[in-house]
């Protein structure tokens, strides 16, 4: 019997499985093709021959292969295994396909643990890489040294497989909140004749600003407590306002600081004017 399992070795699986295995646990590995297995198994794993065979020789198989569907489909042909056995499922998938996934195992015996990883695989076993995992809490301690292997700032974030979903397109929307920004920031330079690449040298120094937006929002909209910000409401919507105007008047595509503007003045209307702007959270939360 092996420690743990690893189904799926492709650039991430890989990692995973030889993270483990140099960190002293013993692992069997399993793919759909054959030819990254010879390398592991040098490293020190043991082969199964099947999917089922993987799941078989360990209490928990990690699986990291395209998306949930696919999981669900692969564990379909597997049933007889899931019995008392744990699947740790780190691919990739929507709300619905997560909750059929986990029923599916729950119902033929099996416990689970849903996660996502948030690095490249070259990042694999880092003290600071994260993987955040969705599990009942007593599965999380169980297999937390594993996972804690794989990266040393992985957290627990709930219960319900459905939530993991819903965490990645709140942090996939506030990478690419900045990625579009750049992009519309790109559009009113080209139209004020501003050379990109001076744009592009001055957006680290807006950069620098960051700590103290997530210190903002940190401290207000966890809690609730929207008073006496250090920027009220109605300064962030003068700002967003001349910012808008600036995009009218060079004649620049206005879409996303407008969509800023009406945002904050949702909240002006409403009579939040000395509120932070994160107050917007509760506010659009009542639509």
């Amino acid at each position: 019997m092996s420690d743990i399992s690893v189904i799926g070795l492709g650039a991430m699986g890989s990692a995973l499985a030889s993270t483990l295995i140099k960190s002293g646990y013993t692992v069997t590995v399993w793919n759909r093709s054959s030819e990254k297995i010879p390398s592991l198994v040098s490293q020190g794993a043991t082969a199964a021959t099947s999917a089922a065979d993987a799941i078989a020789s360990s209490p928990a198989t990690i699986i990291c292969i395209k998306s949930h569907d696919q999981t669900l489909e692969l564990l379909q042909t597997c049933e007889a295994s899931l019995n008392n056995k744990t699947i740790i499922e780190l691919s990739t998938g929507g709300a619905s396909e997560a909750d059929a996934l986990t029923q599916f195992v729950t119902a033929r015996g099996g416990s689970w643990l849903v996660g996502i990883i948030n690095a490249y695989p070259t990042a694999i076993g880092g003290e600071d890489t994260v993987l955040t995992i969705v599990a009942e809490p007593t599965l999380w301690e169980k297999w937390r040294p594993h996972i804690s292997t794989l990266g040393g700032g992985s957290i627990h974030v709930g219960t319900n497989a459905s939530m993991l979903a819903a965490l990645f397109a709140a942090l996939f929307t506030t990478r690419q909140g900045f990625m579009f920004g750049m992009l519309y920031g790109a559009l009113v330079c080209q139209k004020a004749g501003i050379p990109l690449d001076n744009f592009a040298k001055l957006i680290p120094v807006s950069m620098g600003v960051l700590p103290s937006y997530h210190k903002y929002f940190a401290d207000t909209a966890p809690t609730g407590n929207f008073d006496n910000p250090p920027a009220t409401m109605a300064t962030y919507a003068a700002a967003l306002d001349d910012a808008l105007k600036t995009f009218d008047e060079v004649g620049a595509p206005n879409e996303l600081p407008k969509l800023f503007s009406d945002a904050a003045h949702k909240g002006m209307d409403a009579g939040l004017e000395d509120k932070a702007l994160t107050a917007l959270v509760a506010l659009l939360n009542q639509n």
